[in-house]
């Protein structure tokens, strides 16, 4: 692995010392083509040199992260056992109110669903007064405000009226 890598940067090293020398050779000698191909191989040289160093820089931080991450999981799960110690056997009182008790009766479901029907009768009955109270005004006001959207008289492919018609047409269409 440790060859391979050398090899890797040899030939990047390489790559980027040969493109840039033949870069000012071939602007040397007027060649713009040749040095414009040199150029572009320079810069996805460094570009490739540039994201082996990020990869580089990534996989030392993501080994870092996996080992803050495994001492943070040692500690979750000793806190863990230590709270499963501390509770014991002591019963769980979550969702007490729920549990079936012989003297108790049971009305949260009913009042819960009373109060959805007395709120859907009283947006039924608020919805009725607006319909009956704002229908005639706000149609015309807004058929009026909407009016500026409407399509031309004629529609969108008359010409009529253009000024510029004889100039855009073919020039014996008119005669």
């Amino acid at each position: 692995m440790r060859l391979r890598r050398a090899s890797m940067f040899l030939i990047g090293v390489a790559t980027l010392a040969a493109s840039a020398a033949y870069v000012f050779v071939y602007l040397y000698r007027w060649e713009w083509n040749r040095a414009l191909i040199s150029a572009a191989i320079f810069l996805a040289a460094e570009i490739a040199a540039i994201g082996w160093v990020l990869v580089g820089k990534l996989d030392a931080l993501e080994v870092g992260v996996d080992s803050v991450r495994m001492d943070l999981e040692a500690v979750r799960a000793r806190r863990i056992a230590e709270h499963l110690g501390a509770a014991g056997e002591q019963p769980s009182a979550a969702f007490e109110w729920l549990r079936p008790d012989p003297g108790k009766t049971q009305v949260f479901i009913p009042v819960l669903l009373g109060a959805g029907l007395v709120l859907v009768c009283v947006a039924w009955a608020v919805e009725r007064v607006a319909g009956i109270t704002a229908a005639h005004t706000s149609d015309r006001r807004l058929a009026a405000g909407l009016s500026v959207l409407a399509p031309p008289a004629g529609g969108f492919l008359d010409d009529s009226l253009d000024p510029l018609r004889d100039l855009r047409g073919p020039a014996g269409s008119r005669w």
